[in-house]
C-alpha cells in the first residue's frame, strides 16, 4: 500500500507570475522538508525499546531463533497497549509471528548474551506505522497514534496539616523523579529538579495558592503542555502512628488537579492501598496509577478508527520567509496527518490541504502538540453585492507567531 505521505511532492503551488523567485525558493523548501520529517515525527509513537527475552532450549541457534519470536510478539503487546483503549488491549487476540514480522519495520539488537542453550537478549523494534493502522482498523479495533507533549508533575505531599513538594524528605517526588525514565507511553511526564528557578517560581508549601505566570514560565521551561498537581496523602492503619522516616503507610489518596486554566481544578482521585506493607511499593504504585490515569485520558480524546478519514482546508498567513519554513517544519511533527497538500502560495499566505484521521478536534489537539493553533472558523462575508458569504475560513499558525504578538 502506498503510504500517503508519498503524494506530498505531487504539491503543485498556483503563483503570479511577479512572484516566481519568492515561490521557487519557497516551494523546494516545501519538497525537502515535509516527506522527510514526516516519517520521523511517528517514529516514537511507532517504536518500541527494551523489548527482554531470556529463552533456553535445546542448542543456541533454536534459543536464540524462539528468542526473537518472543521479543516480536511482546514488542507488539507494547505497541497494542500504548494505542489502543484498555478495554480493547486487553481483549486483542495476538496474531502470529508471521503477521506480526509483516508490520515489523526493522529491528535492533541492544544487548544480548548466549550460552551453548540459552540466549539473552534486549530488542527495539520499529513497526511500520500504515502498516500497523491498516491491521487496527481491519480487526474493527480503535487506536491512537498521536503523542502528547510532555506533561509537567508537581509531585506535592500532604503531611499532617503541612503539603510540602520541594523538601528533601518528600518520597512522593523521589519515587517521581526516579521513574520518569525509560518508556512513558503517549504521555511523556517530566519532573521538576527542584532547582533555584522551580523554587522561585513555585511555593511548595502553598499548593493552590500558585501565581500563575510564575507556573506558565516553569511549564515552559520544561517544555511541558501543561502541568499537573499530584497531591498525595497517606494513610495508616489503626495499629501503627506515622512518621516520616520509617512506619510506612498502608495507603495512598492521590487527587490529581488540572492548571491550565489559571487556578487548580480537581479531576480525578485515585486510591492506592501497599502490598505487603512496603512503602517503596506503595508509592511505585502510586506513580503507575497516575501514569494509566494520564494514558486513558489522553486516548479518549485521540482515539479514532479507519472509517474516520476527513480533509480540510486551511489558510497560513505569515510576515517572513522564516515564519513559512518554520510553519513547514512544525507541520513534520504533528502526528495523526496523513498527508499535506500545497493549493495555492504567494508571499504572504498559502492556502493548505491537510489529510487528517479523526474530527477537527482531534486535529486541534495534534497539532496544539506542535505549538500550533488551528482557529474555529467564522464566516467571511466578502462580497458586499449580496451574493452571499465565502466559504468557512480556517487559519493555522504556529503560537509564537500568533495575531497580535510582537514578532521576535
Amino acid at each position: 500500500m502506498k503510504n500517503r505521505t508519498e503524494n506530498r511532492s505531487c504539491m503543485r503551488p498556483v503563483y503570479k507570475q511577479s512572484d516566481l523567485g519568492f515561490l521557487a525558493f519557497s516551494f523546494v523548501c516545501l519538497l525537502c522538508l515535509w516527506p522527510a520529517g514526516h516519517a520521523t515525527a511517528e517514529d516514537s509513537v511507532f517504536t518500541v525499546s527494551g523489548v527482554h527475552v531470556d529463552v533456553t532450549a535445546e542448542n543456541a541457534v533454536a534459543a536464540r531463533e524462539a528468542a526473537f519470536d518472543q521479543a516480536q510478539s511482546k514488542a507488539f503487546a507494547a505497541l497494542a497497549a500504548r494505542l489502543l483503549p484498555d478495554d480493547e488491549a486487553a481483549s486483542l487476540t495476538p496474531p502470529g509471528t508471521d503477521v506480526i514480522s509483516d508490520l515489523v519495520q526493522d529491528f535492533e539488537i541492544t544487548e544480548e548474551r548466549l550460552s551453548s542453550v540459552r540466549y539473552v537478549g534486549t530488542y527495539t523494534f520499529r513497526f511500520k506505522n500504515d502498516a500497523v493502522r491498516n491491521y487496527f482498523s481491519g480487526t474493527g479495533l480503535s487506536y491512537t497514534d498521536v503523542e502528547s507533549k510532555a506533561v509537567l508533575i508537581l509531585p506535592f505531599y500532604q503531611w499532617g496539616d503541612r503539603t510540602i513538594l520541594w523538601d528533601e524528605n518528600n518520597p512522593w517526588r523521589r519515587t517521581w523523579t526516579r521513574s520518569s525514565h525509560g518508556d512513558q507511553g503517549l504521555v511523556p511526564v517530566v519532573v521538576p529538579i527542584g532547582d533555584l528557578a522551580d523554587v522561585t517560581a513555585l511555593d511548595g508549601s502553598d499548593m493552590l495558592g500558585y501565581a500563575p505566570l510564575g507556573l506558565a514560565d516553569m511549564t515552559d521551561r520544561y517544555g511541558a503542555r501543561e502541568a499537573i498537581i499530584v497531591l498525595a496523602t497517606p494513610s495508616w492503619d489503626q495499629t501503627t502512628g506515622p512518621t516520616l522516616a520509617n512506619t510506612p503507610p498502608a495507603a495512598l489518596e492521590v487527587v490529581l488537579y488540572r492548571t491550565d486554566r489559571g487556578r487548580p481544578e480537581k479531576v480525578q482521585t485515585l486510591h492506592v492501598t501497599a502490598r505487603n506493607g512496603e512503602a517503596d511499593d506503595l508509592f511505585d504504585k502510586a506513580v503507575r496509577s497516575v501514569r494509566k490515569a494520564l494514558q486513558k485520558d489522553w486516548k479518549s480524546r485521540t482515539v479514532v478508527t479507519a472509517a474516520e478519514g476527513n480533509d480540510l482546508t486551511v489558510r497560513v498567513r505569515f510576515q517572513s520567509m522564516r515564519e513559512w519554513v518554520e510553519t513547514q517544519k512544525a507541520l513534520q511533527s504533528v502526528q495523526g496527518i496523513g498527508s499535506v497538500t500545497l493549493l495555492s502560495l504567494t508571499p504572504r499566505e498559502a492556502r493548505i490541504s491537510l489529510s487528517f484521521r479523526g474530527d477537527e478536534e482531534r486535529l486541534r489537539l495534534a497539532l496544539a502538540q506542535a505549538d500550533m493553533t488551528l482557529t474555529t472558523p467564522n464566516v467571511a462575508f466578502s462580497n458586499l453585492s449580496g451574493y452571499g458569504a465565502s466559504p468557512l475560513v480556517y487559519d493555522l499558525y504556529l503560537n509564537k507567531y500568533a495575531p497580535g504578538l510582537a514578532q521576535p
